[in-house]
């Protein structure tokens, strides 16, 4: 098994270019699901600001509009991309301080302070084995999973770059409710990530006078089960047949997801049909995890 970065070709169908003029910020935009959620917006006109951690990476995205949206969606079906498109890649590490002030400044320069879309796919992935962490490790894992989150909204809010109808969306795990010991900070920044899209919902919908520029919009979480992923598949055989034989079971789809599976589900979230859906969790898992 093999985890491909780039979505199968059956996603490069034509889809209606809902989100012409609207602006993006995906962090963890260069490879897996995050790459898989760029490519999903950016073929229905939506620009793209994602964030990564190398120059190899702000490439890597960068290429999504020539290499593949172009090519793939919009000449292969003779459609004229539209004129507003531009994907950007910019090095922004969740694990710096300056991360949320790094990405607000590329907004201010390059897509005139605006922010349509904001899908939080960078997290840290290290696990927090019980009895052998240390304060680093564990600070580490709350800063990439928890505090840049946070501290990205905050410096859009304060900027009022959010437009209204914005939505945020937090990709979170299957982890925050099947725990496992060997994953004790991953799961519980995955947690803290589904409460923050409920305290957001609450605040931006419009109830709050403070926030009346971003009214109507909406913040949700999806939780991703197993997906084919470099995260996964870097884990040897012998990890991933063990996480195969955990999940698979639970699934009522017994299979690997790949990352346009879920990618399709937050595509779905960005759009306007799902303008009455804010505050939940939304399972993209096979079944893996029911919630209702």
């Amino acid at each position: 098994m093999s985890a491909d970065p780039l979505p199968p070709a059956e996603t490069s169908r034509v889809r209606e270019l809902d989100l012409v003029n609207k602006v993006a910020v995906i962090s963890g935009a260069s490879r897996g699901i995050g790459r898989a959620i760029a490519f999903n917006l950016a073929s229905r006109g939506c620009s793209i600001l994602g964030t990564c951690t190398s120059d190899t990476g702000a490439r890597s995205i960068s290429s999504i509009l020539d290499n593949e949206v172009t090519s793939r969606v919009f000449e292969a079906a003779s459609r004229v991309r539209p004129a507003s498109l531009r994907v950007k890649g910019l090095i922004a590490d969740i694990f710096s301080h300056t991360c949320a002030r790094t990405i607000a400044d590329e907004l201010s320069k390059s897509f005139n302070g605006r922010v349509d879309i904001f899908v939080n796919c960078a997290s840290d992935p290290t696990p927090g084995i019980i009895g052998e962490m240390g304060t680093d490790e564990i600070q580490r894992s709350l800063l990439g999973n928890v505090q840049t989150p946070v501290m990205i909204v905050e410096e859009f809010v304060r900027r009022h770059y959010f437009m209204p109808n914005s939505r945020i969306i937090y990709i979170s795990s299957i982890r925050s409710r099947q725990p496992w010991s060997n994953q004790l900070m991953y799961a519980a920044g995955k947690s803290a990530g589904e409460s923050l899209c409920r305290t957001w919902a609450q605040a931006f919908g419009g109830r709050d006078e403070r926030y009346s520029f971003m009214e109507g919009t909406t913040a949700n979480a999806v939780t991703v089960g197993l997906t084919e992923t470099d995260a996964v598949v870097n884990c040897g055989p012998q990890a991933v047949r063990q996480f195969q034989d955990e999940f698979f079971p639970s699934q009522s789809i017994p299979r690997f997801g790949q990352p346009d599976d879920v990618a399709d589900v937050v595509g779905l979230l960005c759009s306007s049909d799902a303008r009455w859906i804010t505050g939940s969790v939304v399972s993209a898992s096979g079944g893996g995890i029911k919630i209702g």
